[in-house]
């Protein structure tokens, strides 16, 4: 079959690329609709295939699902659906050790207090592997603005734990 250097390369980025994007997605809203966002995702892509960044598809693909699960929320809050009810998606498997599960909920119970932008910061930088560079082209900033952003998140991460494994000490 002949295919055209258009269909090629949306191949080839669909197949080096919807792992990530399906892992983004289930992250964010579970299993019952990152098909669909991955999917959506990806007939966007074909339709606007000229402009996806050659040298980096991934973090444009994360921007447009990142766009879509925006969209999707706000669909399901007109509908009288909780905010943010597509981003009960911090689940980790229970360890078994007291200390661990202490500092493990104070970081969930941190992460829950962020602001959805600064949680969606942290999770394409510590569960989704990117770079500043890249969060910063996903989030439509600048790198030393997604810099600053992140560096706000993670003090006030710091003091949620503290606060958190103190609360929970008490």
């Amino acid at each position: 079959m002949y295919m055209t250097a258009d269909r090629q390369w949306f191949v080839e980025i669909y197949e080096r690329h919807y792992d990530a994007v399906l892992r983004y997605a289930w992250r964010r809203v579970g299993p019952d609709h990152a098909a669909d966002i991955v999917a959506e995702t990806f007939a966007i892509a074909f339709r606007r295939l000229r402009d996806i960044p050659e040298d980096a598809p991934l973090p444009w693909l994360y921007r447009v699902a990142r766009n879509l699960i925006s969209n999707m929320d706000r669909k399901i809050r007109r509908h009288g659906g909780a905010p943010g009810a597509l981003n009960e998606d911090i689940h980790l498997v229970e360890p078994d050790h007291a200390e661990t599960v202490s500092r493990r909920d104070a970081a969930l119970a941190a992460l829950r207090d962020l602001s959805e932008s600064e949680r969606e910061l942290v999770r394409l930088i510590a569960w989704e592997g990117l770079a500043l560079a890249e969060v910063a082209a996903v989030l439509g900033c600048s790198t030393a603005t997604a810099r600053v952003r992140l560096h706000r998140a993670r003090k006030r991460i710091e003091k949620l734990m503290d606060f958190k494994l103190e609360e929970m000490a008490s």
